[in-house]
């Protein structure tokens, strides 16, 4: 459930906790590559961004053992736990310590007064724990967004100059700290990824962006597939063999997906990236997965946009696999032969509504009739089998070192023939009936 207008919050629940927790630790992820490369104070070892999502990711791990409606005090205990269990790094040492501020001044819910609190005891602990403190770190971004916080006794106002101030302390770092060449502190711009996540909690965007959401699961495949389904498009859940995933959604529910995601199993490697957002004007489009090569020009030159296999969808489509990628979802045509791919989209019409487009490519794909012969001595006794339940159209796609008579064979059979050049193919020849 959506929580409730900022306003009418006194204070944070365990819910909403639980869900900053979350999102908190999907943007250290996601973000992780670009504050790795702010790394280079005090060692320039470049993981600052991973042992800071690591720990995160840690810390949430640790709410599966909790009840939906835990309090704040439980969910900030258990993410303690878990980040000071899984802490990676100095940076990963110090959000154990931002966490159990938390965890330290919260009761049922975690108001304006026990936020100023926690953030006064976290920078105690912080402090405490560095041998060698020095401003123009983590430590400076901290100490801001603390003081900033005793000026407000509201939560919305609270949070929101707790945000600003940590923003302006960061970009203060580089000339605190010449050691940083000019680019803020990493540590400081994690713990920025951190607030900005809670202040987001409290007042949601009211719609979500569009994002590609990927990361590695460990658990029951199948509740996964059928938890996701619904909540996005172009869904992959690619089992490596090790008893793990890779799993790959495009979501306007990103939120709801991975709290559902961390609920069902372990989740790792997580990151997000934005999809653009399609005018009204546009149509949807179709997307081929096709390997290089002459299908890939010609599924292009037939109007659709070709990815290769292993490669996602980076938009809203119609989405032909081909056989050749376990893509699923509401836009996706089951083609599992290229040659399926090709004859889906000959129907495919931009004109006519994108639901009315998908339904008639699928129609067409439901009623084809598709072999491959390895032998091409055995192509047309083949193709005589498919067409005894009828047929207009054979399509052939032939591999370079196949040599086929086309038009003998279309004079021979009594019906129309295409045939196309196929680099990459394992058969000899596809074939397709319609």
């Amino acid at each position: 459930m959506p929580s409730p207008p900022a306003a009418t919050i006194d204070g944070l629940t365990g819910p909403v906790l639980a869900a900053w927790a979350r999102r908190a630790a999907s943007r250290l992820e996601a973000r992780s590559p670009e504050i790795n490369r702010l790394n280079v104070f005090p060692i320039p070892d470049s993981d600052t961004g991973s042992n800071m999502a690591h720990t995160m990711q840690a810390a949430v791990r640790a709410l599966s053992e909790l009840p939906d409606e835990a309090t704040a005090a439980q969910v900030t205990t258990a993410l303690t736990r878990g980040a000071v269990a899984g802490a990676r790094g100095n940076s990963g040492m110090v959000l154990s310590q931002v966490l159990r501020g938390l965890a330290e001044e919260s009761g049922d819910t975690l108001s304006a007064a026990d936020i100023t609190a926690a953030l006064r005891r976290a920078l105690n602990l912080v402090r405490g724990a560095i041998a060698r403190p020095v401003e123009g770190t983590v430590l400076s971004v901290l100490r801001a967004a603390a003081e900033a916080a005793s000026s407000h006794r509201d939560l919305h106002r609270v949070v929101t100059a707790v945000t600003e101030a940590a923003h302006r302390a960061l970009a203060q770092t580089p000339a605190q700290l010449p050691a940083l060449k000019g680019a803020v502190d990493a540590g400081g711009q994690g713990l920025v990824v951190l607030l900005d996540a809670l202040r987001d909690s409290l007042t949601p965007p009211s719609a979500e962006p569009h994002l590609e959401v990927m990361f590695t699961y460990r658990g029951e495949e199948s509740t996964l597939k059928k938890a996701l389904e619904p909540l996005g498009t172009s869904l992959i859940i690619a089992p490596d063999g090790t008893g793990s995933a890779s799993v790959h959604i495009h979501s306007r529910r990103s939120g709801e997906l991975i709290e559902c995601a961390f609920r069902l199993g372990e989740v790792t490697n997580l990151r997000l990236e934005a999809l653009p957002e399609p005018t009204q004007e546009e149509a949807p489009g179709v997307i081929a997965v096709v390997p290089t090569g002459s299908m890939e020009r010609l599924f292009r030159e037939a109007g659709a946009e070709a990815i290769l296999p292993g490669a996602f969808p980076n938009r809203e489509a119609i989405v032909l696999p081909n056989g050749l990628s376990p893509i699923t979802g509401p836009a996706v045509v089951p083609t599992t032969r290229l040659v399926e791919g090709i004859a889906a989209l000959a129907v495919y019409d931009p004109e006519v509504p994108p639901s009315s487009a998908l339904d008639i490519m699928r129609e067409t794909v439901a009623a084809m009739r598709t072999a491959e012969v390895d032998d091409p001595a055995r192509l047309a006794e083949t193709c005589r089998g498919l067409l005894r339940s009828g047929g207009e159209l054979v399509t052939l796609l032939v591999r370079p070192d196949v040599h086929i008579d086309a038009p003998a064979l279309s004079q021979e059979l009594g019906v129309e023939l295409m045939a196309y050049r196929a680099d990459n193919l394992t058969a000899a020849v596809e074939i397709g009936v319609e």
